[in-house]
């Protein structure tokens, strides 16, 4: 049974926006992002050829934070005199 994909960015566990999925071997894999922080990560889910069950995350983009820029920081469009 498979169980609930966990943000590895923030720990969010309720509902995730599905971007893409596809099978990599006996995995089935979902790209996720958190609807919470905006981080993605692919869910891998799936059962070996032996029986073995295995399921884990995988980070591929935290969300990027931008900084603000002040008025002092922003470059002039007047020369100076």
């Amino acid at each position: 049974m498979q169980a609930k994909p966990k943000c590895p960015y923030c720990g969010y566990e309720d509902g995730f926006k599905l971007h893409k999925t596809w099978r990599f071997r006996f995995y089935e894999v979902k790209r996720l992002e958190c609807p919470k922080c905006r981080g993605i990560f692919n869910h891998y889910y799936g059962t070996s050829p032996r029986g073995k069950t295995s399921e884990f995350i995988i980070r591929v983009k935290p969300r990027t934070i931008q900084k603000k820029r002040s008025v002092k920081e922003t470059p002039s469009l007047i020369p100076p005199i």
